[in-house]
């Protein structure tokens, strides 16, 4: 029953499928960003020598904590995607092109989840 503590489960549920995966850059170190229909997860990478004892998840925003998302260009190559949520703000630094991709998939999916469920 509860043996399985939810371990693998998640790979039939229709949320599990990454609506878009995007490489992230702060401070000199790089993480992924995956968007799914329900939530974003933000993975670090981490060194060696910072490794945390225990097995650490990634930080996971759920969508419908999302107020609104934006792409503000930061230099000739970058911009950065600004989430406000509730809490503050989450920015993620990457590509010009790979920012306003991720920022239109986020709002595609907050515009979706504003209008109710629909078919078609």
């Amino acid at each position: 029953m509860a043996d399985d503590q939810g371990a693998g489960t998640t790979a039939e549920a229709p949320s599990s499928e990454v609506v878009i995966e995007a490489l992230s850059r702060e401070d000199g170190k790089n993480s992924t960003v995956r968007v799914y229909r329900d939530r974003i997860e933000w993975i670090k990478e981490v060194s060696i020598s910072s490794l945390p004892r225990g097995r650490s998840d990634p930080p996971v925003i759920p969508l419908h904590t999302v107020a609104s998302v934006k792409a503000k260009k930061d230099g000739p190559l970058f911009a950065k995607v600004v989430l406000r949520t509730a809490t503050g703000q989450i920015v993620f630094r990457m590509h010009q092109p790979q920012a306003l991709a991720v920022r239109d998939a986020i709002d595609g999916l907050l515009s979706g989840a504003a209008s109710g469920p629909s078919e078609g």
